[in-house]
């Protein structure tokens, strides 16, 4: 029996997913990316984003206090 490579947590989504899933434009989604907020890699000109990588994402912000 073959394995799944990644498991859900470590399925690789593009930008565009990337908005989709945290429900951004793409300005942001790129933003987000390209300032290493959410870490990424690139594929020729295309950036990839581990599905884990988001989910630090939004724990990381989760856990941020609010702003007075």
């Amino acid at each position: 029996m073959v394995e799944k490579m990644y498991d859900e947590n470590n399925e690789i989504l593009t930008v565009p997913q990337l908005a989709d899933l945290l429900q951004v434009g793409m300005n942001t989604a790129y933003s987000l990316v390209n300032s290493g907020e959410i870490e990424s890699f690139r594929v020729k000109n295309s950036h990839r984003i581990q599905r884990s990588a988001v989910m630090d994402y939004i724990i990381r912000k989760s856990k941020k206090p609010p702003k007075s």
